[in-house]
């Protein structure tokens, strides 16, 4: 089953938060991309999640301005969602992380992911498109959690695809950074060469080195 193909559309080219994991739930899962660092946290409020909706496109501006209304005018409930969605978030990243090293998740982080979807589906409907049809958002009522609600729908997507074999997690010491493999022979193994993949190149580097001074000492 194929869902909401139309929900997750080209991300804002700006923003604060970096989206090349290639798939939203991916991008969702990345907002702390080092589990190891505190100080790599991204979301730290319902703002935080506003703000990833807006920048991926996945709500509009009147309904994330909406929702940060709301949201002020219930604090209460803005945190609980916002809780909500770290925990959501975690899931995923469990989930994902032991697809991508070939261990079988968490029974606990299915059924979590899958008490999110009776509310992450009820925003669908079919619609005509070319030739034939495609899923589409409808309109439904705004909750706090509503933001959610592509993200659960993009990992669904994923984790019923073709593209699950191809979800990584960088090889860098500390990163946790979740992303789709589009390599032609499937080999990339760092979130970017520019952080991860050069930092594991310099300490290659300063190893090789070290163990041939060692060696020439003892000559």
């Amino acid at each position: 089953m194929v869902l909401a193909m139309d929900d997750s559309p080209e991300p804002a080219a700006t923003g604060p938060f970096e989206l090349s994991g290639g798939a939203l739930c991916l991008d969702f899962a990345n907002t702390w991309g080092d589990r190891g660092r505190p100080e790599s946290e991204r979301l730290h409020g319902y703002p935080d999640l506003v703000a990833f909706a807006l920048q991926t496109e996945s709500l509009g501006a009147p309904e994330t301005e909406a929702l940060l209304a709301r949201a002020a005018g219930e604090e209460d409930a803005g945190e609980a969602a916002f809780a909500e969605a770290r925990r959501l978030r975690e899931a995923l990243y469990r989930l994902f992380s032991a697809r991508a090293a070939g261990r079988r998740p968490p029974a606990g982080d299915l059924e979590r992911l899958n008490s999110y979807l009776p509310e992450a589906l009820a925003g669908l409907r079919l619609a005509p498109e070319g030739e034939g049809y495609a899923w589409r958002g409808a309109a439904v009522a705004q909750a706090l959690t509503s933001p959610l609600r592509p993200i659960v729908r993009s990992a669904a997507e994923l984790l019923t695809s073709r593209d699950l074999d191809r979800v990584r997690e960088c090889d860098g010491a500390s990163c946790t950074w979740l992303f789709l493999d589009r390599s032609r022979n499937r080999s990339r193994r760092w979130c970017s060469m520019e952080s991860c993949g050069n930092r594991a190149k310099a300490r290659r580097h300063y190893h090789r080195r070290a163990k041939g001074k060692g060696g020439g000492s003892t000559g």
